[in-house]
């Protein structure tokens, strides 16, 4: 009895704490949430504000300008008057004119025109001073004499007969002891304050000077005050809240009031305050808050309710949960089990494709490659079972990926032809082949995937199949809202034992096959339909079964794919043969030494990747580090191409394009532009050429598709024909000095050389890549802490595109999931995975370093070290040479002091010059040098 009560205490007990956790816990989300959506609609009001105040600054500056202007054009012609000797009755003449003048433009707002030439005072208004009147002493003349050359602003002053703000202009002449001045009334800034307070812009609309005199207010009684001087005032309070912040904004309380103030500078250090009275909005959050807790708690003590009354059900449901669990492990050693078997058979398979693989590449005999090609195709067969397992594995931990890549249709039905044709024969079936010979050879998607599907097909199209045929048609449809693409038609048609209706849900099921009795010599886990209705799925398709049970049965799918050329598939297996052809085919060269073309790209690897691609050509290239760059350089030549990347900070490519061509007198507005671009979408051609392009070509560059855009838009006057060369070989030799890098799982060195057309150009583009590490990685870590999406975005573009180049495809992929996220300001997914990126970057920098850093410093050890008289003698010419805004001589400089050393106390400084004139960031050179 006392255990029993012991235990009910007990359960009382864990009730109370759980109550009290509960309840802390919603408490802490309410007011979380609470937080954020204060935070959140003081940003709303503040960004508001900013908008009000802005305007109210722009339109106090412009309101200055204008007096500025008539101080200027005044003084500029008594300068002129004093010179040709001119009387101060035509001085005074002069400036009763622009008197008049000047209170038509300002609307009345300039109330005295007046000088002091050679000690005598001279007024536009006829007024005529006291004799005790000293101009000299007045502070307009001061004013004028301390900013000898510039307009000198006197500080307002409160007009005694109109109760406005007034200021003083004044301007030194040319003798250095003459000035001109201006009176200049502030009443129409009075106005505006007023308009903007009236309208609901801002609930109080203030302008101070600098000593925080009100020059300004929405209230007119304010003006005038000096609120430093106040003692528990509002504007007090303002002046003290506003002197303790360097923020744009700040929020204060006056008795019960709340306040949001953005302030913004103005002429003359004075300020223009927007204050909105937040009380009421702040309240009623407030309000909802309390609303909030009280409905919470209603809701907490429901659930405390059903959790009593259901805490023996949740005993029962906990049991139930411990079998789940049990059951779970066992089906994920199941899982764990089958993929590690399925890997161990595997790894004998893999070297025997492997060396059949070598056969495939070094041999240039037709027939030796036709049998290599059929040891391929039977062992990848061979791989099907064992591929089942471990592809049934991945599926179930969800680690299956679809892979698109270009591939040749011929290829894939040679392949797949070949497979099954054995099988075929050996159970003397008739294997009939339907292939529309219309259909475009060349495609994009995952072929790996797509002969996986179709193999399984095909093999239980033979297993249930005793007498008769197997038919195998591909047929292909045109997408109506794409026409870069088609869609496949795929279908398998036997004369087998077909599919009962009440088995055909057993069809797509693990590890069971139909009437399995019957079937039990035939071969199989059980688990292709399973796969192939999984890896349609991930492609966007479906499987379509018809099946008369003694009959036969059809399977039958559709599945899009992007179209890389329209050319017609013909008879498959001469088209096969042709592509055979390519292990041992010459392609024909061409050479254009006369031609010139612009290559403009915000990424230096990109610039030297495209002049190593286009090398062999021998075609001139100019190459320009932005947009801008670009526009300089097509006004100075005539080029035959243009090619401009697209995502580019500052002006993008279409931004840069619709400039060239505005360019009335530009040599180039007729030239062709092709864009680059690393985002290959579909349509994409069709953008690009809708925005003004000549065409598009995407990133990693290709060469042969570089070649045929050449060959389409040079001039064919400038074209020559060349002696036919060898295509470059699928496994280039790789340098020694590479030799530390072929383990490093995130390189692939034969991508990498393939891509920049020779292993000289690679090593070249990867120094590049590892040398920009430190400053890509600060950028874009800048622009993360920042929340600057766009140049995020636009920079782990270039770093996709440099990854890409040397052979770092993964990277390049996660790069490019980052900027998918940055292009839909998905800024949930950049939070999750820009650490993690950043610290896989961080990570290429000690393999590369083992490669290059060595021998960078033994390079460098060899050199004499620059001294210090001539490390000032290099800092004073790239001083004149940023002044006159001169890039070649600072590349000069540059180039001449790679002789030297550079001494370890100046290598900082230098590398950030270096970086200067590599942007031609000339007012940088100068800060630096200044420092």
């Amino acid at each position: 009895m006392d255990a029993k009560k012991g235990r009910k205490s007990e359960s009382v007990l864990k009730r109370v704490d759980m109550t009290t956790i509960i309840i802390l816990f919603f408490l802490a989300v309410v007011m979380t949430y609470y937080t954020m959506l204060q935070s959140e609609m003081k940003q709303k009001i503040i960004v508001t504000r900013e908008l009000v105040a802005t305007k109210s600054a722009n339109q106090i500056n412009e309101y200055l300008s204008t007096g500025v202007d008539i101080i200027r054009g005044v003084s500029y012609t008594l300068d002129d008057m004093i010179r040709k000797g001119k009387s101060p009755e035509e001085m005074e003449a002069f400036l009763e004119n622009q008197y008049a003048a000047s209170e038509h433009i300002t609307a009345g707002n300039s109330t005295g025109l007046y000088a002091v030439v050679s000690d005598v005072f001279i007024d536009g208004t006829g007024w005529v001073p006291p004799e005790d009147y000293v101009p000299q002493e007045r502070p307009w003349y001061g004013g004028a004499m301390a900013n000898i050359g510039q307009v000198a602003v006197v500080d307002p002053y409160l007009d005694a007969k109109t109760h406005t703000m007034m200021i003083t202009l004044s301007k030194s002449l040319c003798d250095v002891k003459s000035v001109a001045s201006m009176d200049f009334s502030l009443s129409y800034l009075q106005k505006m304050t007023e308009e903007l307070a009236a309208k609901g812009d801002s609930d109080i609309e203030i302008v101070i000077d600098r000593n925080y005199q009100v020059i300004a207010h929405s209230d007119r009684a304010e003006v005038g005050k000096n609120y430093l001087t106040e003692e528990g005032t509002f504007g007090k309070m303002l002046v003290d809240e506003l002197r303790s912040t360097n923020e744009k904004y700040f929020s204060f309380r006056f008795g019960d009031e709340e306040y949001i103030v953005y302030k913004v500078p103005v002429a003359n250090s004075w300020l223009c305050l927007s204050v909105f009275d937040a009380t009421s909005t702040f309240t009623q959050l407030r309000r909802t808050l309390l609303l909030t807790i009280v409905v919470l708690l209603l809701v907490i003590s429901i659930i405390l309710a059903i959790m009593i009354r259901y805490e023996n059900k949740a005993r029962l449901a906990q049991e139930l949960n411990q079998k789940a669990e049990t059951a779970a492990a066992a089906n994920e050693a199941k899982s764990t089990f089958l993929s590690n078997m399925s890997h161990e058979i595997r790894t004998p398979i893999n070297a025997v494709l492997g060396m059949n693989e070598m056969i495939l590449r070094e041999s240039r005999e037709p027939n030796v490659i036709e049998y290599a090609e059929n040891i391929h195709t039977a062992g990848s067969t061979l791989l099907g079972l064992i591929n089942d397992i471990l592809d049934f594995s991945k599926i179930e931990a969800g680690k299956m990926e679809i892979i698109p890549v270009d591939y040749e249709l011929s290829s894939v039905f040679n392949d797949l032809v070949n497979m099954i044709h054995t099988r075929a024969d050996a159970k003397g079936l008739e294997l009939l082949l339907d292939f529309d010979q219309e259909t475009p050879k060349l495609l994009y998607g995952d072929e790996i995937r797509i002969k996986q599907v179709i193999t399984n097909l095909l093999t239980n199209a033979v297993k249930y199949t005793e007498k008769g045929s197997v038919t195998f048609s591909v047929k292909f449809e045109r997408v109506p809202d794409d026409p870069d693409s088609v869609l496949l038609c795929v279908a398998v048609k036997d004369t087998g034992i077909g599919i009962k209706p009440e088995d055909m849900e057993k069809l797509f099921s693990k590890f069971e096959r139909i009437e399995e009795k019957r079937n039990r010599n035939v071969e199989g886990t059980g688990l292709g339909m399973t796969i192939t209705l999984n890896l349609l799925e991930k492609m966007g398709s479906s499987l379509q079964v018809e099946s008369t049970y003694g009959v036969g049965s059809t399977f039958s799918f559709k599945l899009r794919q992007r179209v890389n050329k329209w050319e017609p598939l013909g008879d498959y297996k001469a088209s096969y043969q042709e592509l055979l052809k390519g292990h041992k085919k010459y392609r024909e060269k061409f050479t254009a030494p006369e031609a010139l073309v612009l290559m403009v790209d915000d990424n230096p690897m990109n610039l030297t990747v495209f002049k190593s691609l286009i090398k062999q050509t021998k075609v001139q290239v100019d190459t320009a580090n932005d947009g801008d760059e670009g526009l300089l350089l097509a006004l100075e030549k005539k080029y035959d191409i243009i090619f401009l990347d697209h995502m580019m900070p500052g002006k993008d490519g279409i931004e840069t394009l619709h400039e060239l061509k505005k360019q009335e007198s530009g040599p180039n507005r007729n030239t062709p532009v092709i864009c680059l671009t690393a985002n290959a979408i579909s349509g994409a051609r069709e953008q690009y050429i809708e925005a003004g392009f000549n065409d598009y070509l995407t990133k990693p560059i290709d060469t042969d598709k570089l070649e045929e855009m050449l060959l389409s838009y040079l001039p064919q006057d400038k074209l020559q024909e060349a002696g036919e060369e060898a295509v470059m070989e699928d496994n280039p030799d790789i340098p020694d000095c590479l030799a530390l890098l072929q383990g490093a799982g995130w390189l692939d060195l034969e991508m990498g050389i393939k891509n920049s057309g020779s292993a000289e150009a690679y090593l070249s583009l990867l120094k590049i890549f590892y040398e920009s590490m430190d400053e890509t990685e600060q950028a874009i870590e800048g622009f993360y802490a920042e929340r600057n999406i766009k140049d995020y975005t636009i920079k782990v573009h270039a770093l996709k595109s440099s990854a890409r180049i040397i052979g770092a495809k993964e990277f390049g992929e996660e790069a490019q999931l980052l900027e998918n996220a940055g292009k839909a300001e998905n800024r949930e997914y950049i939070r999750a995975h820009h650490e993690g990126f950043i610290e896989t970057y961080r990570g290429f920098k000690a393999q590369l370093a083992a490669v290059f850093a060595n021998e960078q410093t033994a390079a460098e050890d060899e050199k004499p070290e620059a001294d210090a008289v001539l490390m000032e003698s290099v800092y004073e010419e790239m001083r004149e040479a940023a002044e006159e805004m001169d890039c070649d001589r600072l590349e000069e400089i540059f180039t001449e002091m790679e002789d030297y050393r550079i001494p370890d106390g100046e290598v900082e400084l230098y590398k950030k010059l270096k970086q200067a004139v590599d942007h031609f960031d000339y007012e940088g050179i100068l800060t630096l040098l200044d420092k």
